[in-house]
């Protein structure tokens, strides 16, 4: 499961992002919501931010013009925070979570937490017009580095011009088997780029990002092209990666050094009609190697069919 940091300064427009997001079916972390119920539900929470600010509870507002105070406060709320994410996150179902918070990128508390992080902007302007309380907290928060963002959301136009970024950047995470390849060896996947004009194919490993290009004669297989062979037919290795997610039911999956009889015992669940005679031991590893490289470097949401048909047509 991945986990995407969507940040931006007060009135920006990134809670607008979330709620978008959760009107489309996906799992929010909302950072200031979960924080405040957290001095509630933690026992001696606040007590332990009174002693670090050194003032009671009712003034925590001091923070925003001094920052010692906030960091002192930071330094005890912050681990209770990260404890609550990943306890929230262990409980979601989907292949991507989001958390909301302007702050978070710059905070050590969360370092390693962020697959992907989307950065929401606004002009000053609009941000002041939305929000007039946003001048006095601009001072209080540091705005985040675009270089270091994964995807920068302008929300400079209107909502439905807002929603439109967002749904890209959400096709932008599925992966489309039509253009990963397999090449003969050579370890590991690659996404397809572009062809060159010499009709070699540009492309960089999902692992690190390498570019490479491979020339015409390069024995290339996109995993759409591949599928196994069952009593019924051949089954597309999309379906094989999707029934390897419900038979291992958010347990880790083994890998190709795994045990025999571990992987042979996960396929007999997740395809148990395939052709003993046709699909070997040596094709279940090749696939545990391509799934687990999937899980870690892409995304097990696919792009459908009729979505390429769509991309293929615009």
């Amino acid at each position: 499961m991945k986990t995407v940091l969507v940040t931006g300064g007060i009135a920006s427009g990134k809670s607008e992002v979330c709620r978008y997001l959760t009107s489309r079916g996906f799992e929010v972390y909302d950072s200031d919501s979960r924080t405040k119920a957290l001095y509630d539900s933690v026992p001696g929470l606040k007590t332990r931010v009174e002693e670090a600010i050194g003032l009671p509870f009712k003034e925590i507002g001091v923070i925003f013009s001094d920052p010692a105070k906030r960091g002192k406060l930071e330094a005890v709320v912050y681990p209770e925070v990260l404890k609550d994410f990943l306890a929230w996150k262990d409980g979601c179902t989907g292949s991507v979570v989001f958390f909301e918070s302007a702050v978070a990128l710059d905070k050590p508390q969360f370092d390693g937490q962020w697959d992907a992080v989307w950065l929401v902007t606004a002009p000053l302007e609009a941000r002041l017009a939305r929000n007039p309380k946003a001048a006095g907290r601009l001072q209080a928060q540091k705005e985040a580095d675009a270089s270091i963002a994964d995807a920068v959301i302008e929300n400079d136009s209107s909502l439905e011009e807002l929603h439109k970024k967002v749904d890209k950047l959400i096709n932008d995470m599925k992966t489309d088997l039509t253009k990963i390849l397999s090449v003969s060896g050579k370890h590991g996947l690659y996404k397809f780029l572009a062809l060159s004009r010499s009709n070699a194919a540009i492309a960089e490993a999902l692992s690190d990002g390498h570019r490479t290009v491979f020339d015409p004669h390069s024995r290339i297989t996109t995993l759409s092209d591949i599928a196994i062979y069952t009593d019924e037919g051949e089954f597309k290795l999309k379906e094989v990666f999707l029934s390897i997610q419900k038979a291992l039911a958010d347990k880790e999956a083994p890998t190709s050094k795994s045990p025999e009889a571990e992987i042979k015992a996960l396929f007999d669940k997740a395809v148990p009609n395939y052709d003993p005679d046709r699909f070997y031991f040596s094709h279940m590893k090749k696939i545990l190697d391509w799934y687990n490289e999937l899980v870690k470097y892409a995304s097990l949401d696919f792009v459908e069919e009729e979505e390429n048909e769509e991309n293929a047509e615009s």
